[in-house]
């Protein structure tokens, strides 16, 4: 079996393509082929004690920078936003593994601040060399449930996450022994003896300098960036005209009211509007268009683009009801909706219960 058709190299948020496979392939063949030349040319050398240490704090600091980076995004709910709302109207069975994951994790906020939490606390313990072993312990229980996550609903984050399970056990396999006795076989660990990198003091405050410089270049962009996209997120009802589900009480085409078959692919069902400049419109067959969307509050007009397609409608809104109006060609249409109540959905109307006497499981 062999790869058909071109292979993709553009970047499209998925780290599991064709062309990650491949470089993975020859990085490791590289790698092979290094070590065999290394070992033979420097075979008489003892040891590779300074190396395996900068080696060792490459990778702390590496994964320092992915956990942290991965965590502060669910903290500041980013990475998992609440549901998007045509979420709430597609049918179950239709949702991908990946949105199926995507809306577990974004519907709770309590759960994914802790998840976000469980990758920031080894993060930290990474930074110091006597709390390594213990941040590399936590970092593989909470990365290999992330790996397993990604296998069993599809997620394409697999081989960089994988990288980060085995990044972790490399930590830890300098202390393996000692956590076998501690853990295992119920015997007294050694102390390590942590000597000083630099015994020259304006090296210890220049390499000071430098964690601290770099840990700064992690955490406060990083937070920074989430933060401002959170307020984005959040800020959406009051910044999105028209924001909310809109559900189509009448659709007339041709001066002739189309009634809601399910068959007809072509009449609205719901009109959403949630994202700056970007609407959905999901039909009464079950259809999902996205469209990029463009409201004139001042002129009350709406621009609904997508591909080849475009249409334009005049707009009348009185409170809860909004009349679109629209001419297209030879077709003339006037849409009827109502704005739909959030609460109607049972997974917001339920919320949280102390006491539960049956299990409330729809």
């Amino acid at each position: 079996m062999g790869i058909e058709g071109p292979i993709n190299t553009s970047f499209t948020g998925s780290g599991d393509r064709t062309i990650d496979y491949i470089n993975l392939l020859v990085f490791n063949m590289l790698a092979l082929f290094g070590s065999a030349i290394w070992t033979v040319l420097d075979r008489n050398r003892g040891h590779y004690e300074n190396l395996v240490y900068w080696i060792r704090l490459l990778v702390r600091y590496y994964l320092f920078a992915v956990l942290f980076s991965y965590g502060i995004v669910k903290v500041i709910k980013t990475q998992f936003p609440f549901p998007d709302l045509w979420r709430f109207l597609q049918p179950f069975g239709d949702a991908s593994p990946m949105g199926l994951a995507w809306t577990f994790m974004g519907y709770s906020k309590p759960y994914t601040f802790f998840a976000g939490l469980m990758e920031i606390i080894p993060a930290l313990l990474l930074l110091f060399r006597k709390t390594t072993t213990l941040g590399a312990l936590i970092s593989v229980g909470v990365m290999t449930n992330v790996v397993v996550m990604n296998f069993s609903y599809d997620i394409p984050v697999k081989l960089f996450s994988m990288h980060i399970v085995l990044f972790s056990l490399f930590l830890l396999a300098f202390d393996g022994r000692r956590i076998l006795n501690v853990l295992v076989l119920n015997k007294t660990a050694r102390a390590v003896d942590y000597k000083p990198v630099f015994t020259d003091k304006r090296h210890r405050y220049a390499a000071l300098v430098f964690k601290v410089l770099f840990i700064a270049s992690i955490i406060i962009p990083n937070t920074k960036n989430t933060w401002v996209w959170y307020q984005q997120l959040e800020s959406r009802a009051e910044n999105v005209p028209l924001y909310g589900i809109w559900e189509v009480e009448e659709f007339i085409r041709n001066d002739e009211s189309v009634p809601p078959l399910i068959t007809d692919d072509e009449r609205w069902h719901y009109l959403i509007f949630e994202h700056p400049d970007r609407a959905v419109i999901i039909r009464t067959n079950q259809d999902r268009d996205h469209f990029s969307a463009q409201v004139d509050t001042t002129g009350q007009t709406i621009a609904l683009s997508r591909q080849n397609v475009s249409k334009f409608f005049s707009y009348e809104k009185t409170d809860s009801v909004l009349v679109l109006t629209g001419e297209r060609e030879d077709e003339t249409h006037t849409i009827t909706l109502h704005h739909f109540d959030m609460e109607n959905f049972r997974l917001i109307d339920r919320g949280f219960n102390w006491i539960n006497e049956f299990p409330f499981n729809r």
